[in-house]
């Protein structure tokens, strides 16, 4: 038991630094999970300070109550769920002085161990109910199924032993008590468990953040090229050949950098992204592959569907006024598209075709819709450029 004392305030303490290293690097949830670890191993530190009995137990109970606010602000951050941070702490306020009367006013052990648990109960076990359903990983899921065995075995060992073992009303008698044996050796175990577990989740998140870097454009939050070709890659065989391939080029690109500035193309960049994004069915993969190139795959819409679609963004991004970006001209839109057939090699065989339609509606006077049908472009759709200018 004098093993327990020392080893489990030094193992939790070993875990806070660990994760407040890590929070260090700007991951928030790491921090609080660090905060609830450290002040874990405060609260297990209290019974072997040289302290009077009731300074021990206040003292414990405070830190364990913001630990397990920690533990239950780490799963509502690492989740993004709501935090209810005022009700939290209202709550671990008022029960903290309900623990004061315990102490102070009854000297009552019992009183005091059923409040704290409880309350330990609802701190994490509030947290767990409101992010059960959204674990969508494997470690997620294994987080939350360790939260979860944490919340029973506090209220497990709540019931065994204020309803059937029973315990001595006297404060002095905890340290020496098997339930506080008991609690040491469950804590020790799920304690290294839990962990385990947010490390699990927390390097998941990092990695996931990292890959979402590499595979985005920074300016508009489009899959890059790489991202586009990951994406494209897990979908099905079935569902790439059903798909139509859209590449847009905005006209005249560069004399708008040059004569109004790189914010204001940037904002003309960032203003196309979203109406794609806004104009495309769902599951369609919207890409900037750089510069102003921008290349959609429509999965399940037929070519001429997505014709007419790309006839409607062009005419809407034509039709826009950027004088709020800077920009006192009209800007312009071309968009080549080709279907993906069963016999391409990749999807970057229905990327040239669509290319292909594209430069031929550069070549035939810009502002259009160009569709490779094959042999021979479709020049359906096709609209006169606009001549006047804002």
């Amino acid at each position: 038991m004098d093993n327990f004392a020392f080893l489990l305030p030094v193992t939790m303490a070993l875990f806070g630094v660990t994760f407040l290293i890590v929070g260090a690097t700007g991951q928030r949830v790491a921090f609080a999970w660090g905060l609830a670890f450290a002040f874990g191993a405060i609260g297990f530190t209290a019974p072997i300070l040289p302290l009077p009995i009731k300074l021990q137990s206040l003292l414990a109970n405070a830190v364990f109550l913001v630990s397990f606010f920690y533990y239950g602000e780490a799963l509502l951050t690492h989740f993004r769920a709501p935090r209810l941070v005022t009700v939290r702490i209202v709550f671990a306020l008022l029960v903290y002085a309900a623990i004061i009367v315990a102490v102070e006013g009854f000297e009552s052990l019992p009183m005091e161990l059923t409040i704290a648990d409880l309350a330990s109960a609802v701190l994490l076990g509030v947290p767990v109910c409101l992010v059960f359903w959204r674990a969508q990983t494997l470690a997620e899921r294994a987080l939350v199924a360790v939260a979860t065995v944490v919340v029973v075995d506090i209220v497990a060992r709540l019931f065994i032993f204020s309803v059937l073992v029973g315990l001595s009303p006297a404060l002095a008698d905890f340290a020496g008590s098997t339930y506080t044996f008991y609690m040491q050796a469950s804590v020790g175990v799920l304690s290294v468990s839990f962990a385990l577990a947010a490390m699990a989740s927390v390097v998941d998140r990092m990695l996931a953040g990292y890959r979402d870097a590499a595979e985005r454009d920074p300016l508009t939050g489009l899959l890059n090229r790489r991202g586009f070709d990951v994406a494209a890659a897990l979908l099905s065989p079935a569902d790439r050949q059903r798909g139509v391939v859209m590449t847009c080029d905005i006209d005249h690109f560069k004399t708008v950098n040059d004569s109004f500035g790189h914010a204001a193309g940037d904002a003309v960049l960032s203003g196309l992204a979203d109406l794609l994004v806004s104009r495309m069915p769902a599951g369609s993969l919207v890409a900037r592959f750089g510069g102003e190139e921008f290349v959609v795959l429509l999965r399940d819409v037929p070519l001429a569907s997505s014709g007419a679609l790309a006839q409607s963004i062009r005419a809407d991004f034509s039709a826009r006024d950027w004088r709020p970006a800077g920009v006192d001209r009209q800007i312009t839109l071309c968009i080549g598209l080709a279907g993906v057939n069963p016999e391409d090699a990749s999807l970057h065989d229905a990327l040239a075709r669509a290319d292909r339609a594209l430069y031929s509606a550069k070549a035939n006077g810009r502002n259009r819709v160009m569709i490779d049908a094959g042999e021979s472009y479709v020049a359906s759709l096709r609209v006169v450029p606009a001549t006047s200018a804002r």
